[in-house]
């Protein structure tokens, strides 16, 4: 039963990734699979997903974007198409801005790493992701998540964020869903 909850949470991360669901549906199902006693309840929350494939075959997958640089001028304010499950953003004398409300996340957890020399790197999170803060550190500058608590034990998508600012600001911020 936990290897096929693995493989539904995968599909429906994979269809989230494809644009097939929206992160609020990613969010609902996730904590769906994770309360779900049977397999038929299981394979009930990807009935309507297609399946694997489907999107790359119509030409929708898009490349996941490892690094966003922000050197002397701004990047990344612009939609980006999607996330790899690593990242890294650095802003030296710019602005990075990865707005997570209108990106596809590919992996169920995604670590990024920011560093802001003399620049500022901004991270939206839509409700329904869990952000860890991890390493967080600031000379002359500040390193702030402004993320409320999560409830204990949702099965939820996971954003590990490690963020050095030195100069400048990293800040991580939580917000409702984009329309």
């Amino acid at each position: 039963m936990a290897r096929y909850r693995a493989q539904v949470l995968g599909r429906i991360v994979t269809a989230c990734a494809d644009g097939h669901l929206d992160h609020a549906e990613l969010a609902a199902r996730s904590e769906a699979a994770q309360r779900a006693t049977t397999m038929p309840g299981l394979s009930a929350l990807i009935a309507d997903i297609p399946g694997p494939g489907q999107a790359a075959v119509a030409g929708r997958r898009h490349r996941a974007r490892r690094l966003i640089l922000g050197l002397l001028a701004p990047a990344g304010w612009r939609p980006l198409a999607a996330l790899a499950a690593r990242v890294r953003a650095a802003a030296v004398f710019g602005e990075v801005m990865i707005d997570l409300r209108r990106t596809a996340v590919t992996s169920f957890v995604t670590d990024i790493t920011a560093v802001a020399l003399a620049g500022e790197v901004r991270i939206v999170v839509p409700a329904g992701f869990r952000v860890d803060a991890g390493l967080a550190t600031a000379v002359f500058g500040r390193a702030v998540a402004d993320i409320p608590p999560g409830r204990p034990g949702a099965l939820t998508p996971v954003i590990r964020l490690r963020s050095v600012a030195v100069l400048g600001n990293v800040l991580t911020s939580q917000v409702p869903p984009a329309p």
